[in-house]
């Protein structure tokens, strides 16, 4: 075994191995990889490759359980240069990295053990990086005292996705009573892949009244180990919207973004359910007296926290118009692998309310969604 130290570095004659990191107990580090350009930064958030999304692009890299991650150089994007190994401390670890005994990278014959941490909890270990037509690798051994976000942000990487806001964030409002049970039920429609549409000329001439969507699931049960997996899902709902006079925004908790029905966009999302537990689940409230002001709206769900398990979020969506039937979109055809559902498009035609099921599922946050269905925002990292 050739040992290299901090700063050294080494040709690489495999194209194809396994990078396996030794030293963390389990459940207190977390593996990360970023496939960066010559900038240093990654092209998009899907080169940065973690629990949530476990293989790059063209899968030149992939996580082998939780200490080990499986390298094929050939497959490597002509634009990506270099390709950096992570560790990063659980939140629930103490300490530092310096308190990992043995903290150190094999790859084939090759040690690269952690040399010079001290205070930081997140650390690029080794990279693996172009030179010339050939490839090498160096053990790094340097990082962040303030950890992960750190560590992300200086790669490229967007933590959370929120519209770049024009006023100060406000309180969100107090939840709203769900109105009262129309006075006609006509049933309920599930919207399936073999029919996906419905317009409401069907079931009532002239919408009108305050139309309430309706977010159900599951928490599920909270989990121990890596990073982000001792809690169970926190599912948000949320619209695109763009209104017939071209103005384009989001309704969402993320970023304080609640809307109102005393003005535009005349949607409103009643409260921020982080638990999964409450009855009422999530909604969203659209005022449909002004059903000439929209051009369309897309509804989604995002898993703000926690595991992407869709199939054990079991959510329901379910639209109540006003004197119509209930229209119901259940999240089936689960992919675990994405961080957001676009479930439903309402859009309006010819003065007339149609109502389509989409469950699409997206890698990625708000941003790649936006860049799905064409909406054309601009985005900002945000929290709530």
């Amino acid at each position: 075994m050739t040992t290299l130290s901090r700063g050294a570095n080494a040709p690489l004659s495999d194209r194809r191995f396994r990078a396996t990191v030794s030293g963390p107990s389990a459940g207190t580090c977390d593996l990360m990889v970023f496939q960066v350009t010559e900038a240093g930064r990654v092209r998009s958030d899907d080169d940065f490759v973690f629990f949530n999304n476990p293989v790059a692009p063209g899968g030149a890299v992939r996580l082998a359980g939780t200490d080990a991650v499986e390298v094929d150089l050939t497959a490597v994007p002509t634009d990506v240069h270099t390709l950096r190994l992570a560790v990063v401390l659980d939140d629930s670890a103490p300490g530092t990295l310096a308190d990992v005994r043995g903290l150190s990278v094999a790859i084939g014959a090759l040690d690269l053990p952690a040399e010079g941490l001290t205070t930081e909890r997140a650390a690029v270990l080794t990279e693996i990086y172009r030179r010339g037509d050939a490839w090498k690798v160096r053990n790094v051994s340097a990082g962040w005292d303030a950890g992960f976000t750190a560590l992300v942000t200086e790669h490229g990487v967007s933590v959370d996705d929120a519209p770049a806001a024009t006023a100060p964030p406000v309180a969100p409002p107090p939840a709203s009573p769900p109105p009262a049970t129309p006075p006609v039920n006509l049933g309920k429609i599930t919207l399936t892949k073999s029919a996906p549409t419905i317009s409401l000329a069907k079931v009532r001439d002239k919408p009108s009244g305050t139309m309430r969507i309706n977010l159900n699931w599951s928490r599920g049960a909270a989990k121990g180990g890596l990073f982000r997996k001792q809690t169970g899902v926190d599912l948000d709902l949320g619209c695109l919207y763009e209104l017939a006079d071209g103005s384009k925004s989001v309704v969402q908790a993320l970023g304080n973004s609640f809307g109102s029905l005393n003005g535009p966009p005349w949607i409103l999302l009643d409260g921020d359910d982080r638990s999964g537990t409450v009855s009422g689940g999530e909604n969203l409230l659209i005022d449909l007296s002004r059903l000439a002001e929209f051009r369309r709206i897309l509804v989604f769900a995002f898993i703000y926290e926690g595991t992407p398990n869709w199939s054990a979020a079991d959510g329901v969506v379910t639209l109540f118009p006003p004197g119509g039937a209930e229209v119901e979109v259940r999240l089936d055809s689960a992919d675990n692998t994405a961080m957001t559902c676009a479930i439903a498009m309402l859009e309006v035609r010819d003065g007339e309310l149609s109502i389509t099921r989409e469950v699409r599922y997206i890698n990625g946050g708000q941003r790649k969604l936006d860049e799905a269905y064409g909406w054309g925002m601009k985005w900002a990292r945000g929290s709530k």
